[in-house]
């Protein structure tokens, strides 16, 4: 019973990182895109 409790919250921890990181990597990304085109528009 223990390891399927330790399981089941492995999997939701992991699940709320990725519901976190995923779009903040997304947004760091695209701001990153945007000053590369403002250093090549310069």
């Amino acid at each position: 019973m223990d390891n399927e409790l330790i399981l089941t919250g492995a999997f939701l921890g992991a699940g709320l990182l990725a519901y976190v990181i995923i779009p903040g990597l997304l947004v760091i990304w695209d701001r990153v895109l945007d000053h590369m085109e403002d250093i090549v528009q310069k």
